[in-house]
């Protein structure tokens, strides 16, 4: 929520909109929308959130700092809107002072199960909401008996993918500092580019929207789809716990549209390919990430890559739930001394488990390089992985 700069002013301003006749009678909306329907005045107020990092694995669009507090004028008359502002925020709607005004408030999202307790109660289970992804993957290197060690990284930096509610449905998602996306307006479906594609902003978002300089978009986006059009499972969750977002029960598969291998489609689809995965051939190079670290910056917790490039790797399945042996690899980011800020050998099991994982990009071309012709692949050993870039 903003502040403002001087009392005389939201003073003026509401008295202003009284001569006008335009303030909502006070109670549950009274003040309130006397400033968040005035986009001059938030222009004036409204604070832009702090920049996300550049090794941040989100991407926070741009645009003008006063759009994430502005509430269209006919938000009151929605369906959400007649619950009134208090309704959800709390705070006191009868007074014109924002500091007065802001006490007491809570977080909104507390309250979407009030009506919406079947949805919410399915959601905290899936990975979205409990990010058990993240944690067993940190789990197979520490182990349970350095996990909590991790407390300040993970609080600081994994948690902050955690998504509300309305980091779906209503604001720009938490980590790139939230605010609302369009005038408190409520997406049923989630608009990609200002949810999806923003905390998966590093990987998937930005190759499929083509933000990776010099890679054309996915040819799915180009032809007009989003995510829900292939992640048609329910993203509220099932009500099941999993580990990785492989053991998701009904997650999209090319084979969904596209007939499975063999099949006549192309010369290249015959039975001796049947094992390969269809992002081995139909990939773009695409963004890895190297030996992240955990850092102090300013009193801070902070994180830094090593660096960054963009390269296709093609290597053994490292997902057992994933139907294929040879795959597309990305480099987990993860190093021996990832965490060492925080204390040391906090990895003890780091050379267990693969540091190049089963990836399915997200930027689909019908025929990129490797798949002109069979040259293009079988004999270009910098495809594959091999022993050099394992840590």
């Amino acid at each position: 929520m903003f502040r403002i700069l001087a009392p005389f002013m939201i003073t003026f301003f509401v008295m202003a909109s009284v001569v006008a006749g335009e303030v909502a009678p006070l109670g549950e909306n009274g003040t309130c929308l006397a400033c968040h329907t005035d986009a001059g005045l938030l222009m004036q107020t409204v604070k832009p959130p702090a920049a996300v990092s550049e090794d941040s694995c989100a991407s926070a669009p741009g645009r003008p700092p006063f759009l994430n507090s502005f509430v269209n004028a006919a938000f009151p008359g929605s369906t959400h809107g007649q619950i009134g502002c208090t309704g959800c925020h709390q705070g006191d709607a009868t007074v014109i002072d924002a500091d007065r005004a802001h006490v007491g408030m809570i977080k909104a999202v507390n309250g979407c199960k009030d009506c919406h307790a079947e949805i919410e109660a399915r959601y905290a289970t899936s990975l979205h909401s409990t990010l058990d992804g993240m944690a067993h993957a940190l789990k197979l290197r520490s182990g349970e008996e350095n996990f909590h060690k991790l407390a300040p990284m993970w609080k600081d930096d994994c948690a902050t993918c955690h998504a509300s509610c309305s980091d779906c449905h209503l604001t720009l998602p938490g980590a790139v500092g939230g605010g609302l996306i369009k005038g408190h307006e409520f997406f049923k479906r989630p608009p990609m580019e200002q949810t999806c594609a923003v905390c998966h902003g590093s990987r998937a978002g930005g190759e499929y929207l083509g933000h990776n300089q010099g890679m054309p978009a996915d040819v799915h986006f180009t032809a007009g789809m989003d995510c829900l059009d292939c992640h048609k499972n329910n993203l509220h969750g099932d009500g099941e716990r999993y580990t990785n977002r492989w053991q998701v029960q009904g997650r999209p598969l090319c084979t969904d549209c596209h007939p499975a291998l063999p099949n006549t489609k192309s010369r290249n689809h015959g039975s001796d390919h049947q094992d390969v995965s269809c992002q081995v051939c139909h990939s773009q190079p695409y963004q890895n990430c190297f030996a992240c670290h955990s850092d102090d910056k300013d009193g801070t917790y902070s994180r830094k890559a090593g660096h960054k490039d963009f390269t296709l790797k093609i290597g053994g399945n490292t997902a057992p739930e994933y139907p294929y042996g040879t795959v597309t690899l990305r480099k987990n980011p993860v190093a021996r001394n990832s965490f060492d800020y925080l204390g040391t050998d906090l990895l003890p099991n780091f050379a267990a488990h693969p540091t190049w994982k089963t990836t399915a990009p997200h930027n689909i071309m019908l025929a990129p390089p490797q798949s002109r012709r069979c040259s293009s692949c079988h004999e270009n050993d910098e495809l594959f992985l091999q022993d050099e870039p394992l840590e």
